[in-house]
C-alpha cells in the first residue's frame, strides 16, 4: 500500500507539469489567502474578493479529493490493495476542482464547529466572569474544598477562584487534543465518503463515515498517512525557502491522500456491495401480478394467454414498419380504388362496379351515336371551327 502511494506523483501522464501546478497552487494558497484575511480586517469591502483569493486553496483541495477517489477506484478489489497502481490525474476541469474543493472545506468546517463553539462558549463564560456579571466563588468553593468557614485546602492568600482557572484551563487543552485527534482520523473517512459517492450529505452521514473509520484497513492506511506526513514536513521543511520545499509537500499531500483512499476503498465497496444485494433481494421479493392482471397479454377476455413480444421502439412511435410481420395483412388494406374516389362508390362489391362500368361505357356509346347523327344532319356549320 504504501509503495505505491509513494509512487503516485512520479506515475502521471504529466508528472512535472502536475507536480509544478500544484507547487504554484499550494504557494499561492500559503501566501495570498493569509494576506486577504489580514486586509479585511481593515478593509470589509475584500470581502467580495473572497471567490478569487479563496481559488488556489480550493482547487488544491479540489484536487487531494480526486486523488483519494483516484486511490478508491484503482483497488483491485475489497481489501486488496497490493497491486494498486494509481496515477496522479492532471490537473483539468478546473470549475469541478473548485467545487469539489469548496465541499472539502465544508466538511473541514462542520466537523470542527463542535470545538469552536465549545471553546466560544468557554471565552464568553470568561468574559462574564472578568466583567463581574457572574460570580465563580459557589462553584470554586465546590471545585477546589472550601468550606464555608474559608478553610481550604490551598494558601489562605490565593483568591478560590484561582485553582478553579487553572483546573478548568488544563481540562479544556486536554478537551481540545483529544477532539482534534478523533477530527484527524475522522474527517479523511468523511472525505473519502464525499470522493466514493460525490455527494456532501455522504460525508456528514454518520453511518458512512463510521463505516469506513472503523475499518481495519483505513486504520492501517491513515497510521501509515500520519507516518509519512510527519516525515515528509520535516524533510521539506528546510527547504521551503527555495520552493523545492514547497513541491515536496504538495508530492507528500498527494502520497497521504491516496493512502486514505486505499484504505477506504474496502468499506467502501462492501458498502456498495451490500446495497447492491439488498436491492436484488427486493426485486426477487416482489411478487408476480396473476396472469389477468398482467400488461399486453393477448388471449381471451379473461386474461388468458402468452404475451406478445414487444414491438421495437421505431414501430411503436410509428417511424418505421416491421418487415418481418407474423400476421397476414389483407389484400384491401392500403389500397386505394381510384374509381371508387372518383364515383363515390367505394363501398361497392367488385361485381357492382364492373356492372358499373359497363352500363357506362354502353350509355356513353349510344350518346356518341346521337351525337354523331345530330352532327351530320347539322352540317358543317355546326362544327367547332379550329381556324382563326
Amino acid at each position: 500500500m504504501l509503495r505505491a502511494a509513494l509512487a503516485t506523483p512520479l506515475r502521471s501522464e504529466d508528472a512535472a507539469g502536475t507536480l509544478i501546478i500544484g507547487t504554484v497552487l499550494t504557494l499561492l494558497a500559503w501566501t495570498v489567502t493569509p494576506l486577504w484575511l489580514v486586509g479585511t480586517l481593515t478593509v470589509p469591502a475584500l470581502l467580495v474578493a473572497a471567490p478569487l483569493a479563496l481559488a488556489p486553496a480550493l482547487v488544491a483541495r479540489g484536487y487531494l479529493l480526486r486523488m483519494i477517489a483516484v486511490g478508491i477506484e484503482t483497488a483491485d478489489g475489497p481489501g486488496d490493495v497490493r497491486n494498486a497502481s494509481p496515477e496522479a490525474p492532471p490537473f483539468v476541469r478546473w470549475g469541478r476542482l473548485y467545487r469539489d474543493g469548496l465541499a472539502s472545506a465544508l466538511i473541514t468546517v462542520a466537523y470542527l464547529l463542535p470545538l469552536v463553539v465549545g471553546l466560544a462558549a468557554v471565552g464568553v463564560a470568561g468574559a462574564f466572569v472578568e466583567l463581574g456579571r457572574v460570580d465563580p466563588t459557589p462553584f470554586a468553593e465546590s471545585v477546589a474544598g472550601i468550606d464555608p468557614e474559608g478553610v481550604a485546602g490551598v494558601d489562605a492568600a490565593v483568591p478560590p477562584a484561582a485553582p478553579v482557572y487553572g483546573i478548568v484551563g488544563a481540562f479544556l487543552v486536554v478537551v481540545s487534543l483529544a477532539y482534534l485527534v478523533a477530527f484527524a482520523y475522522v474527517r479523511p473517512a468523511a472525505l473519502s465518503a464525499l470522493a466514493a459517492s460525490g455527494r456532501l450529505r455522504d460525508g456528514l452521514r454518520p453511518t458512512a463515515v463510521g463505516r469506513i473509520a472503523l475499518s481495519g484497513e483505513y486504520a492501517v492506511a491513515w497510521s501509515l498517512a500520519m507516518v509519512t506526513l510527519l516525515t515528509g514536513y520535516v524533510l521539506a521543511g528546510p527547504f521551503l525557502p527555495l520552493l523545492v520545499g514547497v513541491a515536496g509537500v504538495f508530492a507528500v499531500r498527494v502520497v497521504v491522500h491516496t493512502l486514505y483512499g486505499l484504505g477506504a476503498s474496502h468499506a467502501v465497496e462492501h458498502a456498495d456491495s451490500l446495497a447492491s444485494d439488498d436491492i436484488d433481494r427486493a426485486v426477487d421479493a416482489e411478487p408476480e401480478p396473476p396472469d389477468g392482471a398482467r400488461v399486453g397479454t393477448v388471449g381471451s377476455a379473461s386474461g388468458s394467454g402468452s404475451v406478445g413480444p414487444e414491438p421495437d421502439p421505431a414501430v411503436q412511435t410509428g417511424r418505421s414498419v416491421p418487415v418481418d410481420s407474423t400476421t397476414a395483412v389483407p389484400e384491401g388494406v392500403g389500397t386505394v380504388d381510384l374509381d371508387s374516389l372518383v364515383e363515390g362508390s367505394g363501398e361497392d362489391a367488385d361485381g357492382e362496379r364492373e356492372d358499373d362500368r359497363a352500363g357506362d361505357s354502353d350509355g356513353d356509346a349510344a350518346d356518341g351515336d346521337a351525337t354523331d347523327g345530330d352532327r351530320s344532319g347539322a352540317g358543317g356549320a355546326d362544327e367547332f371551327d379550329w381556324g382563326p
